[in-house]
């Protein structure tokens, strides 16, 4: 018997992050006092948690498509997945180490800068690449609609294979890179986004549109959308504390973020953002392009005001 569930797939990395809160002002070289925390991370499993806490699982299904090592941390990461009621048919567990990510944030709660190790996923892309046919060839075969959505650390090459596989009409692709570095092979080259739906900021943007760069969102996500249109895609380009845009085919919609007060942790928030924009529109299809970006910035505002 077919799953009436709409099924949801996160694919990337499962981190291990460690973070650095300094109690004092931070710069270069300096040796501060301040807070260590450590816990489960990285894009894909922040937005598989962020999606769990608003999509319910007698109509939604989701599945974390990633890569993990059997060590200390493994137990944790599982626990968190299993408390959130994600599955992990998909999560590979392949030797000893887990992917990081360590950030060092100023007082104010920005971050000065930050490492990540993205190895065990992309040594194992091999392995998630079967899984994807997998996941494919079943929506194929019961003919049922998907959510695909891919983080930063899927390289081009595994994109490719992605472009490749899928079929418009049966999966719907979001494509969320978090980090402008992951953009590189894409530089001038937005046209190779059709058929994905962008969620990204004005510097990976500006990487896709390559010279032809532009100095605020608005620009940016319609000159983006103009390259890769389509009638059901959406291109969302935020900027920190300014004006985030979205464009779809019939809409262009600025919504000015609410202002983050306090010296709350901003990691996480993209995520969030992220997390409760594609939640209000699964829940709500006839939404306005205007209504899910307002409740995804409100909501964001909560899960910052909650840290």
């Amino acid at each position: 018997m077919k799953s009436s569930k709409k099924k949801i797939y996160i694919f990337g990395c499962t981190m291990w992050d460690i973070v650095g809160k300094p109690e004092e002002r931070i710069s270069s070289g300096k040796d501060c006092p301040g807070i260590i925390t450590e816990r489960p991370g990285g894009v894909a499993f922040n937005v598989a948690t962020g999606l769990s806490k608003n999509l319910n699982t007698q109509d939604f299904e989701l599945n974390l498509v990633s890569v993990i090592g059997k060590n200390e941390k493994t137990e944790a990461i599982c626990n968190s997945l299993s408390d959130n009621q994600i599955k992990t048919k998909y999560l590979i567990m392949k030797g000893e180490q887990n992917d990081a990510y360590v950030s060092i944030e100023k007082k104010s709660g920005e971050i000065f800068g930050s490492i990540n190790s993205s190895h065990v996923f992309l040594s194992n892309l091999y392995i998630v690449k079967e899984n994807f046919s997998q996941i494919c060839l079943m929506h194929k075969k019961n003919h049922s609609s998907a959510t695909l959505i891919f983080d930063g650390n899927c390289p081009k090459e595994f994109l490719d294979f992605v472009k490749k596989e899928t079929t418009e009409g049966i999966f719907t692709k979001y494509f969320i890179p978090a980090n402008s570095s992951k953009l590189v092979e894409f530089k001038s080259d937005p046209e190779y986004f059709k058929g994905f739906n962008l969620f990204i900021n004005l510097k990976e943007a500006n990487i896709l549109l390559g010279p032809k760069s532009r100095k605020n969102s608005v620009d940016a996500s319609k000159a983006i959308f103009k390259k890769m249109e389509t009638a059901t895609n959406v291109v969302v380009v935020t900027d920190g504390p300014n004006v985030a845009c979205g464009v779809n085919k019939e809409q262009i919609v600025k919504v000015k973020p609410s202002i983050i007060e306090g010296n709350v942790s901003r990691l996480g928030a993209g995520d969030a953002f992220f997390a409760y924009f594609l939640s209000h529109k699964e829940l709500n299809p006839d939404a306005s392009l205007k209504e899910v970006l307002s409740s995804a910035d409100k909501k964001t505002q909560e899960f910052l005001e909650k840290k």
